[in-house]
């Protein structure tokens, strides 16, 4: 009888232990898919809040990081151009182009075109009504954001300074104060590398974002011309590429030549500030930016 009982407590035992063992182990599983969740949220969220607030920064000075846009051009047939005010034979011309292009009767064919765009559109008014818009739309994610960092321990100090500097954001654009909101817009993007989790071990990825919060902190101060906090805020991005390019553990990583061509860039914008000229800061800008966003 006694065996009988020992053998049934030693099943239990072995039973319990089972269990116990599955659960940790699901447990294990589970809090590493969260983790893994949590680090993919992340980088997607700095992601967004990057080309956000890159986004509006240049949009104060109608900077487009892209070179070329497409431009879709609609060409009428002669059914429908009897409106015109064109001359017979100008409206032939016309009709012999329409059909060469569409290649049928179509009524109507939309053309496709690239053009080259400026760095800097001359006398075109800032749409602040716009970029209000954006910002309010930035208002209404932030806060599933915000719980996201708090999850990965993000410093809770720093988050509170992002949604402060966010409302003089919005305050200053509102008030269409150009040098305030460059600033302020410069300070917002200057929390995304304390946001990125540290956790992802993707130290290029790091250090490239904090070279891009160093040139545009140099791009706010081009807003009231402090040629020498400019040229203080690039010597800083300068010194991180120089740390890249001279990394011997990232000698045969993929980004090494863009990382190279990077840092070729920032001594031209360095060397740009001697002319003290800003639409030539903005074009050795705008080109160091696009080679630095390449880098991922």
């Amino acid at each position: 009888m006694s065996n009988k009982f020992l053998s049934n407590i030693s099943k239990v035992i072995i039973i319990l232990a089972i269990i116990s063992g599955l659960v940790f182990t699901f447990s294990v599983f589970s809090n590493a898919n969260n983790t893994e969740d949590s680090i993919t949220r992340n980088d997607e969220e700095v992601t967004y809040l990057d080309t956000k607030l890159l986004s509006l920064i240049n949009y104060l000075n109608n900077i487009d990081l892209q070179n070329y846009k497409v431009v879709l051009t609609k060409v009428e047939s002669a059914e429908n151009s009897s409106s015109n005010e064109n001359s017979e034979q100008e409206q032939k011309n016309k009709d012999q182009e329409d059909s060469t292009e569409s290649g049928t009767d179509a009524k109507e064919t939309v053309l496709s075109k690239m053009e080259q765009e400026t760095i800097i559109e001359e006398n075109t008014e800032i749409n602040w009504n716009a970029i209000e818009g954006e910002l309010e739309i930035l208002c209404s994610t932030w806060p599933s954001i915000v719980l996201d960092l708090y999850n990965l321990e993000i410093d809770s100090e720093k988050i509170l300074e992002f949604s402060t500097n966010l409302d003089e954001a919005i305050i200053n654009v509102k008030k269409q104060d150009k040098a305030l909101s460059c600033m302020y817009l410069a300070k917002l993007y200057s929390f995304l590398p304390e946001f990125l989790d540290r956790t992802q071990g993707d130290e290029i990825k790091l250090r490239i974002l904090e070279t891009k919060t160093y040139i545009i902190n140099a791009y706010a101060f081009a807003e009231t011309k402090n040629w020498t906090k400019m040229g203080e805020e690039i010597a800083k991005g300068e010194n991180i590429l120089t740390s890249l390019v001279n990394d011997v553990r990232i000698v045969d990583d993929t980004r090494k030549y863009n990382i190279n061509k990077a840092y070729i860039l920032v001594e031209e914008l360095k060397k740009s500030l001697s002319t003290q000229d800003t639409e030539i800061f903005y074009v050795k800008y705008k080109n160091l930016l696009e080679q630095l966003n390449i880098i991922d």
